[in-house]
């Protein structure tokens, strides 16, 4: 429903017209102010589609009040009415580009034809908004298509050259700029949820000038241009901050690769080649691994360790023989045997090494007499969706747990829920360091991959998530309970960066440190 004000010094005239208004059935919202400076505030505080003024009164009249709203909102319809049948008036109403000028006493059906001429007045500007809206946000659809297709063309090599300023932010790119390709990898379909955050996420932590294409529900690319190459420390920085920021914002682990600097567009699709490269063998590196292309892992890391099929065969047979006898822990200890191995020599793919999970899963449900289709199906399914060699032995401890579970041993249990306990409490010991998995796993004898397992088992929850509570739950203490500042309670909790802490915090509790503190002061 349409809202006018109506404004006369006059109360009896005020009221008259909303009278007027209600009896002939007109649908509009009637608000009153007794004079130009009163409507004036209530244009400013609410919104108003049509001002039905009187000229003559106190403060501000009738025509000073059309001045100010046509400079301050146009698209307000004025109508005018006065008992003073003057030329002067009626021209300078005429410049302030007022709707309707009516005579007192104001003659019903000239009174309802100027309100059906403003009501459609409205009605129009706002269509024309909405056309203008669809139009701008058409083109921005054209622009985005466009911009995307490029990028596609250049880490594909399908089109020379580099990308038109037009398609890039403000500061349009020298021909001599370089270009780093970073690629997000995540194993969840994160960016199919979450892609329109983590854009704006990247806005907010990179500062440098960039270009971003989602490639699919798991990767995503950065092109992060500079007018010389970056340094390989910078680029880590980066890298870490998105690995980082991902993991605490959205509960995901991500890994990167960094590609080499192009020298300009043209070369891009080159760098891209480099990180294809690395895909089969990212998949054995463990969460949020930051990858460099041109390190060359597999020819570097493994040309000492040559394969022999022989260990790899013994240490099936000896995984198979521990299951055979319902050793868990000797079949847990096979597991990251097997997994050690695969991973330093290098010289596998990641389908070889799924069927050789498939062959253990496959024992271990024929073993406890679950060997169903279904069932195995299911498994099936889950091994070859793992995206990381991480993610594999992670199910493959939960497969195991299959035989563990059978066995009902409450000792192991217990022994489980000791352990937890010993983490929580070092870690509440210990917020304010510098805290990894793979120093807390030292801490407590255990792998890091299958400390990540059992916590998340034991706890529901992953430890990332279990030490930014704590870290968070100290922050709300510290500042409800104490004077100290918040760029030293940062440091206090172990955050490098105080920026990221007041991000965290804003995170879980809505409100940035400050204004908890000033809330709860």
């Amino acid at each position: 429903m349409r809202r006018i004000l109506i404004v006369d010094d006059e109360r009896i005239e005020r009221e008259g017209i909303r009278n007027l208004i209600r009896n002939c059935k007109q649908e509009l919202e009637t608000m009153t102010a007794e004079n130009g400076e009163k409507a004036l505030e209530i244009i400013r505080s609410e919104p108003v589609d049509i001002v039905l003024t009187d000229i003559k009164m106190p403060f501000m009249d009738g025509l000073e009040l059309s001045e100010k709203i046509r400079e301050e909102q146009p698209d307000i319809e004025i109508i005018i009415y006065s008992a003073f049948n003057e030329f002067e008036y009626a021209r300078r109403a005429l410049r302030t580009n007022v709707a309707n000028y009516l005579l007192k006493p104001l003659q019903v059906p000239e009174f309802l034809d100027a309100i059906r001429l403003a009501i459609e007045a409205c009605e129009e500007k706002e269509a024309g908004k909405i056309r203008e809206q669809e139009l701008l946000e058409g083109y921005e659809r054209g622009v985005a298509y466009e911009r995307e297709k490029m990028l596609l063309d250049a880490i594909y090599g399908t089109r020379a050259g580099r990308l038109p300023a037009s398609s890039l932010e403000p500061g349009a790119p020298e021909a001599s700029e370089y270009i780093h390709l970073l690629l997000a990898d995540c194993p969840n379909p994160f960016f199919d949820i979450h892609n329109d955050d983590f854009l704006k996420m990247l806005g907010e932590s990179v500062s440098f000038a960039f270009d971003y294409l989602n490639v699919n529900e798991n990767q995503s690319l950065l092109f992060v241009r500079n007018e010389e190459p970056l340094s390989r420390e910078t680029l880590r920085s980066l890298a870490e901050t998105i690995a980082f920021g991902t993991a605490e914002r959205y509960g995901q682990q991500v890994s990167l690769i960094v590609g080499p600097a192009s020298s300009g567009w043209d070369r891009v699709h080159e760098a891209y080649a480099t990180i294809e490269r690395l895909q089969e063998f990212k998949f054995f590196m463990d969460d949020r691994a930051i990858l460099f292309a041109e390190e060359r892992f597999a020819e570097e890391q493994f040309a000492e360790e040559p394969f022999n099929e022989g260990e790899l065969n013994a240490i099936v047979e000896k995984l198979h023989q521990c299951l055979d006898y319902n050793d868990v822990q000797g079949a847990k200890y096979g597991i990251e045997l097997l997994f050690s191995y695969l991973k330093t020599k290098g010289h596998f793919s990641s389908l070889y090494t799924k069927f050789l999970c498939s062959e253990i899963m496959s024992k271990v449900l024929d073993k406890e007499h679950k060997k169903r289709l279904s069932a195995v199906n299911e498994y099936l399914d889950k091994i070859s969706k793992c995206a990381s060699l991480h993610d594999l032995k992670d199910l493959m401890f939960a497969i195991i747990d299959i035989v563990e579970a059978s066995s009902g041993s409450s000792a192991k249990a217990e022994s489980a829920n000791k352990i937890i306990e010993q983490i929580k409490q070092l870690i509440e010991e210990n917020y304010e360091q510098d805290l990894s998995l793979e120093g807390i796993a030292q801490k407590v004898y255990l792998t890091p991959s299958y400390l990540s397992y059992l916590f998340k088992k034991e706890t529901g929850q992953s430890l990332i998530r279990y030490i930014t509570q704590v870290r968070m739950d100290k922050a709300v203490e510290l500042l409800r309970d104490t004077n100290i500042k918040i760029v030293d309670i940062c440091q206090m909790l172990g955050y490098r960066s105080s920026n990221y802490f007041i991000q965290s915090f804003r995170q879980h509790y809505g409100v940035t440190p400050a204004k908890y503190r000033e809330a709860t002061s």
